[in-house]
């Protein structure tokens, strides 16, 4: 039971260990992965058979390695949080534009317009890609391969990787303030935007982005009102969503027990949750192959190989499957990579010194960056600007500060994220002619 127990908090923590920090409504980066962490954590991690995907060993030494990140973790998680000035976080995730924008009517106005335009090219870039690959993953011939353009599917997708990836994170990035719209001003061209996004990411087989999206934009509705009853509807949804989405073959299989899931019936509910989100056993699994193939510490190059596209050696995903597979050529295993925890990365970088500081200092900036977030949103009201400069902060949380939070896999495909929030800020510093410098005056008293 200990076994069970540890794995389940210590990676759960990882996810949502903020909330000793800030427990608040308010507090959506935590809530939207609540889903996540029951199905991917603590269902798993007591409903596994350990011993059916790797030795007592490797157990033992998975349990450890989780809970000593954990604590390190949790300790710079602490100490940032009073940390009083990081110039290089406050300059990069632009507290003081965030601090002030909300202020701005005018403002408002343009990065709505702006985002609008965007949303809209992004549309029409992931259709453009689409003909120019000759096939839509849901209706090509080998869906599952199609999804993540393995094997016949890689070279048409190669040659439209940098519009369709750029067209596609763009429209995931905006869908959230989209549906958004719907609350601040319903009318029927957002619908059309929306149920339009909604479909071209649904043919792609990603119905992850789809989710979060819808998550997102009703966490901040309801996070600013002053009415807790939407708050805890809000987290029934979060749950089931989840649960639905990872249960949902088993769920077919009871229905069509005569089709192709109806195998996946035939365990229990919660074992077919477990094996809809099996980080636990993929870790597992990637840490057994890595012990067996010599225990090559990358020595943080994982940390940048992301910035180099396509299947670079030193690329995450691609360093994950290559252990896990124990191939260089990953181009027939259709994954995207693993998912792994801030602890096993420093273990595979560096060793137990790597479990000691790479958590330690993901926990730092994550203190810090949730201290700074936390203050501005608090100051915010439940009207169509409350809710604009809450998707920003959000977006900044979830998208840029994970350069300083996730430095430990930074990844090229983080810069449209960054010309977007860039261009944003452009467009949001417009100012209304009355405006005065009082907000800015404000803002830096509360520091």
């Amino acid at each position: 039971m200990f076994t069970e127990f540890a794995i389940g908090i210590s990676l759960s923590v990882f996810l949502v260990g903020t909330y000793l920090i800030w427990f608040s409504k308010k507090n959506i980066f935590n809530h939207s992965v609540l889903g996540l962490c029951f199905v991917a954590y603590l269902v798993p991690a007591f409903v596994i058979k350990y011993d059916d995907y790797s030795t007592p060993d490797v157990i033992r030494l998975y349990v450890i390695i989780n809970l000593l990140g954990c604590f390190t973790y949790l300790s710079g998680m602490l100490l940032g949080y009073r940390i009083k000035t990081l110039i290089a976080v406050n300059t990069l995730l632009q507290f003081r534009f965030l601090s002030t924008v909300h202020d701005n009517e005018h403002g408002i106005q343009k990065i709505r317009k702006v985002s609008s335009i965007i949303y809209v090219a992004a549309l029409g870039g992931i259709i453009i890609s689409y003909i120019l690959m000759g096939f839509v993953p849901l209706f090509a011939a080998n869906p599952f391969m199609a999804k993540f353009f393995k094997g016949e599917y890689q070279a048409p997708y190669e040659r439209v990787a940098f519009l369709y990836r750029t067209a596609r994170q763009l429209l995931e990035f905006l869908m959230p303030l989209r549906i958004l719209e719907l609350f601040i001003n319903f009318n029927l061209k957002s619908v059309i935007l929306v149920l339009s996004g909604i479909l071209l990411i649904a043919v792609s087989l990603n119905r992850g982005p789809i989710l979060s999206g819808f998550l997102v934009a009703i966490s901040i509705f309801v996070a600013l009102k002053k009415n807790n009853g939407p708050f805890w509807i809000y987290l029934i949804i979060v749950f089931s969503s989840y649960i639905l989405g990872s249960g949902v073959y088993y769920l077919l299989g009871l229905a069509f027990p005569d089709s192709f899931f109806g195998d996946a019936a035939n365990v229990g509910f919660f074992e077919a949750v477990a094996m809809g989100a099996p980080d636990i056993t993929d870790q597992l699994s990637f840490l057994s192959a890595f012990l067996d193939s010599g225990s090559h510490y990358s020595y943080g190059l994982t940390f940048f190989g992301g910035l180099i596209p396509f299947n670079f050696p030193w690329n995450p995903s691609v360093y994950t499957l290559t252990i896990l597979n124990s191939s260089n050529d990953i181009s027939e295993v259709a994954s995207g990579g693993l998912r792994l925890p801030v602890s096993l990365w420093g273990y595979i970088s560096f060793g137990w010194i790597g479990v000691a500081l790479v958590p330690f200092f993901s926990g730092v900036f994550t203190g810090y960056i949730v201290k700074k977030v936390k203050r501005i949103i608090n100051t915010l009201r439940a009207n169509e600007s409350g809710y604009v400069s809450f998707f920003l902060i959000q977006f900044v949380f979830s998208n840029i500060a994970v350069v300083f939070t996730n430095f430990y896999f930074l990844s090229i495909y983080s810069l449209p994220a960054f010309v977007l929030f860039y261009t944003i800020i452009m467009a949001g510093k417009t100012k209304n002619k009355e405006l005065t410098g009082s907000s800015i005056v404000t803002y830096h008293n509360k520091q």
